[in-house]
């Protein structure tokens, strides 16, 4: 006897998607100057400003003689063209044109200026140098002083901090 068979077709059909994400890499580096070396002496830099007496800062904007001193950076390498020194340091409560005297004297700041004084600088300023290519080095000439921006100073001590953060190119 003919039995019909029985047939199962299984029909399995795969399908592949493809799946695309965009992607990107991003590099990034910098190309940078060696570094000039900052001289010794001007790393803890102390500039001296003197012995003032109480009677001669009464008045709003008297104060000391002022000081030269030089900011220093020396061995800079070939291709290094420009030094960038940026000042920083506590702004004076009474004067934010001049730096916060820290010692036990009262209504008395610092001023910094240019070798002239014809331009002052302020906390935040920023200043700029080209490296002498004869002998790789930069300088900074400036002046200090101390005064007392309101007048009416009272005796002690005089200290400030300026700070330098110095960048070439």
């Amino acid at each position: 006897m003919f039995k019909p068979g029985l047939k199962i077709a299984f029909c399995l059909t795969l399908f592949s998607a493809a799946v695309q994400a965009d992607s990107s890499i991003s590099v990034s580096g910098n190309v940078v100057a060696s570094p000039c070396t900052v001289d010794t002496d001007t790393v803890n830099k102390t500039v001296e400003l003197g012995t003032l007496q109480r009677i001669d800062l009464r008045d709003a904007g008297e104060g000391g003689e002022w000081q030269d001193f030089d900011l220093l950076l020396t061995s800079c390498p070939a291709g290094t063209t420009n030094v960038t020194a940026m000042l920083s340091g506590a702004v004076d409560s009474q004067d934010a044109t001049a730096w916060k005297n820290s010692g036990t004297s009262s209504n008395m700041a610092l001023r910094i200026a240019s070798r002239d004084h014809a331009t002052a600088y302020t906390p935040g300023s920023s200043l700029q140098q080209s490296v002498n290519t004869s002998n790789r080095s930069a300088s900074f000439p400036l002046s200090a002083r101390m005064f007392t921006p309101q007048g009416s100073a009272t005796a002690g001590t005089f200290q400030s901090v300026m700070n330098v953060d110095f960048t070439w190119q």
